[in-house]
């Protein structure tokens, strides 16, 4: 079970643990907005009904901007290999240094693009020019919020889409 966390006017922040939801709730740093009619989490004196969305009582401040990682890399060029334009699985793709890092290129967002293997293994270790190939686009950091990128899977309550408009779920 997973519980949607919201700030406090009401925005999606993140999906947390049942377990965080509860420590949020007992510690007094957040209120249920909604709960999960059919289960309860008890200890030895104390019943709760798990919280299946919370609001922090606090203002969350997300100073970090996007987190770079792999998957947010992949969600920002699209999963679109960036020297051949094809769209692909998360599993088919890896990073590209665009200037390698065998000559000093750096793990950033500036300098890793989404690439697959056949155009990583092409590539080498060369510049996008020495080998022949052109990039989509020049990598930046992103510029869009981390909380509007939140993943939901099929078996989250459905009551999640309405602070979410226009939002699919997501397996």
């Amino acid at each position: 079970m997973r519980t949607l966390l919201l700030d406090s006017t009401f925005f999606p922040v993140r999906v947390i643990t049942w377990q965080k939801a509860i420590i949020l709730l007992i510690t007094g740093r957040a209120e249920v907005v909604d709960e999960y009619e059919d289960k309860q989490i008890r200890s030895v004196s104390q019943s709760f009904t798990l919280p299946r969305i919370l609001r922090l009582y606090n203002k969350h401040k997300n100073k970090r901007g996007v987190k770079f990682c792999r998957n947010n890399v992949y969600f920002r060029d699209q999963h679109k290999c960036q020297y051949c334009y094809q769209k692909f699985h998360a599993n088919d793709l890896t990073f590209d240094h665009v200037v390698p890092q065998s000559k000093g290129g750096s793990t950033s967002w500036e300098n890793v693009v989404t690439c697959c293997v056949p155009c990583n293994t092409k590539k080498a270790a060369k510049s996008p020019k020495e080998a022949g190939m052109k990039l989509m686009r020049r990598p930046l950091i992103p510029d869009w919020s981390p909380q509007l990128c939140l993943k939901l899977k099929t078996n989250d309550p459905s009551e999640w889409t309405l602070w979410f408009p226009g939002l699919k779920k997501m397996t």
